[in-house]
């Protein structure tokens, strides 16, 4: 029997809408197999665990038959287990901003730029109708001033070193993950990997212009449990699945975000158990906070 590559199965059940999307998708590190990054020609077996976003929802599927052709969507149901977290509410669906049509895929920049917009807008907007409250609900020789709402600012943060400070041994030695290499350093990220399929990997993110509150929200739609977490005063977020942690701590509309991903074993799943995974990414997280430059 011809192996079954994993664009042709996400296709096949109706994941996505062509098989040329479904590539599109691995090559760009949105698909991942038991929790390792996937390309394409990736083969499958049943009893694999298939996750991909798509349409602006993680969608999580556990292979129970393998078929290349795209099937009737009855046909596709029983070609899979659903383990996907439930959809958006409308107000979530609702609060996503728009492109024209025609204009393309939003860059990861761009999403940041307009969720930046969005939370802008709002606070002048609740601003003004406060103060329209106000003038309409105080009397006339009130000479009080009323305080200004402010929009969290951006560039607050500290300017961090290349990699956020971390070195390639430190990470090593923090994750508990041997063979771990540098494979993206930029301004922004840095991210190190063990092999070429992503099996193991720690990332550093920094964004700048970007309130941590929509990342805490999409992390919440994606992982099992996230809750507040704090690093020298410093809010932010934790969250986690089998598998995979991240981390978030923000300096007013800037943050950054630590995420580490478990190796993967054939058959047996993550490697390191979720508890002892968090217990790295705090480790990684503190070490970055607590010795960025002042």
């Amino acid at each position: 029997m011809m192996a079954t590559r994993i664009d042709s199965w996400i296709w096949s059940i109706r994941l996505t809408k062509t098989r040329s999307a479904a590539g599109a998708a691995c090559r760009a590190g949105h698909v991942r197999l038991n929790d390792a990054t996937a390309k394409p020609a990736a083969t499958l077996a049943v009893g694999d665990r298939v996750s991909l976003r798509v349409g602006g929802r993680e969608r999580i599927v556990e292979v129970v038959k393998l078929i290349n052709k795209r099937v009737s969507a009855p046909a596709a149901a029983e070609c899979f287990i659903d383990h996907s977290p439930p959809p958006p509410s409308r107000e979530v669906i609702a609060s996503i901003p728009r492109r024209d049509r025609g204009a393309g895929r939003p860059t990861k920049r761009e999403r940041r730029q307009l969720d930046q917009f969005r939370s802008g807008a709002m606070v002048i907007a609740l601003a003004a109708l406060a103060a329209g409250l106000l003038v309409g609900c105080s009397s006339s020789d009130d000479g009080g001033d009323s305080a200004a709402t402010e929009t969290p600012k951006a560039g607050t943060g500290p300017q961090f070193d290349r990699c956020g400070g971390l070195t390639t041994d430190g990470v090593i030695e923090m994750s508990g993950m041997p063979g771990l290499q540098l494979v993206i350093d930029n301004t922004s990220t840095c991210e190190w990997r063990a092999g070429a399929e992503r099996n193991g990997s720690v990332s550093f993110n920094w964004y700048r212009g970007s309130p941590i509150g929509r990342e805490r929200g999409t992390e919440q739609l994606q992982r099992d449990r996230s809750q507040d977490y704090s690093v020298a005063g410093k809010p932010g977020f934790i969250a986690h699945s089998a598998g995979i942690c991240e981390t978030g701590i923000a300096w007013d509309a800037d943050f950054i975000e630590i995420s580490l991903a478990s190796p993967i074993a054939p058959g047996q799943g993550a490697t390191i158990p979720v508890d002892r995974l968090c217990d790295s990414a705090k480790r990684i997280t503190e070490k970055v906070v607590n010795g960025a430059p002042s």
